[in-house]
Parts: structure tokens; sequence; C-alpha cells
């Protein structure tokens, strides 16, 4: 079953690439630092670089995301693949997390079973509704098929975005023993002038995980 669901996601990761090599391709690449990673409610990390690069065509986005803790306690290896039609989208995700820091245990990264592949249905409301709801299932490399299901809220304060965050597990899993809200966070994010021509864009977000009763604040800025 785990080959066929494989199967499957190599099939569409393949689609893609065969979509963006018809059309003009675009390139964009940078990074997030982090004060912390916390994922879904959950602690991840330390203070970490987070970097990225994506090529895009039309609706289709290919990327890899990447995390590196400062501290050098943690590393993780993302591909995903992306589709959109309207308000509606597609994300199936790669997760790997290359070796068990500090001592550099791990698995090679052509050794399937330890990857965990994820899916992603978004839908958002559009501009009249600043409203995004997200399904995310695990539908290879985890028996239990954990979930997890997030509503965004945005809010216009002047200069600064506000996001209002909600995030629930539906069943055990990863996130949690059953259903349980995991994640009631607000983000504030702005642009810092820095020159003319240049600003930075910085964000600052609390969060509560009920269920852990645990509370993160981070900040990040993102180049």
């Amino acid at each position: 079953m785990k080959s066929v669901k494989l199967f499957f996601f190599l099939c569409a990761l393949s689609a893609a690439f065969g979509s963006i090599r018809a059309q003009d391709v675009s390139v964009s690449a940078g990074a997030d630092i982090v004060s912390s990673y916390i994922w879904r409610g959950l602690y991840v990390g330390p203070a970490s670089a987070q970097p990225s690069v994506s090529l895009s065509a039309g609706d289709f986005t290919l990327g890899v995301w990447g995390s590196s803790s400062f501290e050098g306690t943690w590393r993780e290896f993302d591909l995903y693949a992306s589709y959109s039609v309207g308000n509606l989208s597609l994300l199936l995700t790669d997760y790997f997390f290359p070796r068990n820091l500090p001592d550099g245990v791990g698995s090679s990264y052509f050794k399937l079973s330890e990857h965990l592949f994820e899916a992603t249905l978004g839908y958002s409301f559009g501009e009249s509704l600043p409203l995004s709801l997200a399904w995310n299932t695990n539908f290879a490399g985890d028996d239990d098929y954990s979930s997890y299901m997030e509503a965004s809220y945005s809010i216009p304060a002047g200069d600064v975005a506000i996001d209002l965050i909600l995030g629930v597990t539906p069943w055990a899993g990863i996130y949690s023993d059953g259903f349980a809200l995991i994640n009631a966070s607000i983000k504030a994010s702005k642009e810092i002038t820095i020159t003319d021509s240049f600003s930075l864009p910085v964000f600052s977000q609390a969060v509560l995980n009920p269920d852990t009763k645990d509370v993160f604040l981070v900040f990040g800025i993102r180049f």
C-alpha cells in the first residue's frame, strides 16, 4: 500500500516537472531566521536558519525548504509540489530529517521508509473574506495518518498585518493522543524600511498549545 501511495506522489511530481518544462519558469529563493522553530503548535527546535528555493510555472510550484538549528541539534530537508486552481490549492510535501543530531546517526536519503509524505488541501476565500482553511494528512510513512486542520484569518492594522490562527488535530497521531486544539496563535508582520529601495520583513508570533499547556513567543526575519 505504501508503495502505491509513493507511486502516485512521484507521478504528481513528474506531471509538475513536465508542465514546468513547457512554460516560462520563475525562480525564487529566500531564508528565514527564527528565534525558535515552532510548527503547528509544537516545539521542533531552537533558533534556526530556514532557507528555501522554488520554481514556478503557471499554477505549478516545485520547491525545497530546509531548517538547520544554530546549535547543530536539528536539520530538516523538505521537497514539495503545489498546484492551484482559483482559490483552491493542493500541496504534496516530502519531509526528511537527515540525521539524529548531534551524533550523526541516521539513514540514507534514498531510504523512502524514513520519509514522511503529506497531502494538503487548502482554500482561500479571497479579499472579500480574508480567511484561509487547510487540511493536512500524512499518507505515507505514518500508520496513524496524522492530520492537522488550520484556519487563518488576516486583519490589516495600518502597516502591520495580523493573522489569527487556530489549528486542531482530529484524531490520535503525532500531534496528540486524540482530538485536540493544538495551535491558537496571533502573528504580527510588518516591513521595516532600511533604504528607499530595501525593506526587511519581520514578524512576531505568540503561540498557545492548549493540549500540551505550552506557550511560545517567536521572532523571525525574512530575507
